[in-house]
């Protein structure tokens, strides 16, 4: 069962649910302590030493019912599937080797009792070394339910049942009684032969969820954002909280080590000379990095409104790694929505930002009006700690692009960043006007699919942060 539980832990990793080495050990000496007999007491224990946050629950109930049956019920299903009892058969049975001392095989006992939990444990058992991290698809059931039934000795079985036949037939039972028992023992080794299968069947489903759901990640990942459907948007909303959880575990790793600071070669030999290096007393130099300034300006337009959905989520379930986030959206009139998020939980706020800001929604985009407005109302409050973060695809329907107010913005602020969800192909084609932004921005990136935008925001929150000004 440890190996079990570690194996359990190690698909909670790649669900990317984190669990140090320590809570591991915490798990295997909290479930040796309440034990299997009632399932939902273990269930508790497992997620109180293994869960942190609430939104890892649903994740974690999933691959837990993958791995741990529910024994009680799997034990009342096959009863169910051998039909009524027969106590006055089992009492038998049970008879005739307390009186007769016989030496049976453990699984002809386990047959004779007919427990399904006891059943199923001896099949997990046998299935061991059957090669099962090579099952990947359902026509290979059939080839790995045989491996895991060829570990058990069935001559030995049919052995023991033919003994048990004859010093029953010995005692004078009738022809009707030898066929109703041999008809008991005889649909216990079919459904034992059906729990194999359905425990391969289940392995199956295990990897199938976990390579399923990476492949879904992935392929999500990388498809571009103007190209989801519905459905897809939904899905991606876990796939960039994922992300989210995943630059921020990276950036407090990396917080962490840094404040143990870098080993001072001077200062350590200067003060060590005085006793001649032995034993030698180490400084450490620290350098101390404060939080910049965030300001976010979406486009809300039909065109990329995926990509800014997708941009305020990640950026503002990243807010603490910024000492303040500010977010504006536009299509031709800007406004702030920060508020919102201060006001209504994320995934709301994001959707007021996207629906119900006080901008034209239905307007064409002009990126050179949105600039302009944002530096004669916003430029006094922008400083050197400030990063802009643009996400656009900077089709000006031929207006005025206004170049000069993002220059004029640049000036003000430690530097600007562009995200475009269009493909560099179409910069400067038509009514782009790409190429008279670029030399204001510090840096202008592709960001066409999720993978993209979470490249820019891990290099925003990690790089640029550390960056001089």
């Amino acid at each position: 069962m440890d190996e079990r539980i570690l194996e359990f832990i190690g698909d909670l990793r790649r669900a990317e649910l984190r669990i140090s080495p320590s809570e591991a050990l915490d798990a295997l000496a909290a479930s040796a302590e309440v034990g299997l007999t009632d399932r939902e007491t273990f269930k508790a224990t497992l997620a109180a030493t293994l869960v942190k946050e609430s939104r890892d629950l649903a994740t974690f109930d999933r691959i837990f019912n993958l791995y741990f049956l529910d024994l009680e019920a799997l034990g009342e299903g096959i009863k169910k599937a051998l039909g009524p009892e027969d106590p006055r058969v089992q009492e038998l049975l049970d008879r005739l080797v307390d009186e007769e001392g016989l030496e049976l095989d453990d699984l002809t006992e386990l047959l004779m009792r007919g427990e399904g939990s006891e059943m199923e444990m001896a099949i997990r058992a046998g299935g061991q070394n059957a090669g099962l991290e090579r099952l990947m698809y359902f026509l290979q059931v059939g080839y790995f339910s045989r491996k895991i039934s060829d570990k058990f000795d069935w001559s030995a079985i049919e052995r023991d049942i033919e003994k048990i036949m004859r010093m029953l037939e010995a005692r004078g039972l009738d022809p009707g009684q030898l066929a109703r028992i041999r008809n008991y023992l005889e649909l216990r080794l079919e459904a034992f032969n059906r729990m194999i299968r359905q425990h391969v069947e289940r392995e199956l489903e295990r990897r199938a969820y976990r390579q399923g759901e990476k492949l879904t990640r992935e392929v999500l990942s990388d498809k571009p954002l103007f190209a989801l459907t519905p459905e897809e948007v939904a899905q991606m909303k876990n796939v960039v909280a994922r992300l989210a959880r995943k630059i921020k575990d990276a950036l407090a790793l990396r917080q962490r080590q840094e404040q143990k600071g870098r080993l001072d070669t001077r200062r350590t030999i200067r003060k060590s000379l005085s006793y001649g290096g032995v034993p030698m007393e180490v400084f450490l130099k620290r350098r101390h990095r404060e939080k910049p300034k965030l300001i976010t300006i979406c486009d809300v337009s039909d065109s990329v409104r995926n990509a800014s959905r997708f941009m305020l989520q990640l950026v503002w379930s990243l807010q603490e790694c910024f000492s303040r986030v500010r977010s504006y959206v536009f299509v031709s009139e800007i406004a702030e929505v920060t508020q919102a998020f201060a006001t209504y939980p994320v995934e709301r706020g994001i959707e007021w930002a996207l629906k119900a800001a006080p901008v034209d929604y239905h307007c064409r985009s002009d990126f050179g009006f949105a600039f302009s407005r944002f530096a004669n109302t916003e430029l006094e409050s922008l400083d050197r700690k400030t990063t802009i973060l643009v996400l656009g695809d900077a089709r000006n329907n031929y207006n005025d692009p206004q170049a000069w107010a993002l220059r004029l913005i640049r000036e003000r602020v430690k530097g600007i960043i562009w995200l475009n969800p269009e493909g560099q192909w179409g910069w400067g084609i038509g009514d782009s006007v790409m190429p008279m932004y670029a030399p204001a921005c510090d840096l202008v990136r592709e960001c066409r699919t999720i993978g993209q935008l979470g490249e820019v925001v891990d290099n925003l929150v990690y790089h640029w942060w550390r960056r001089g000004r």
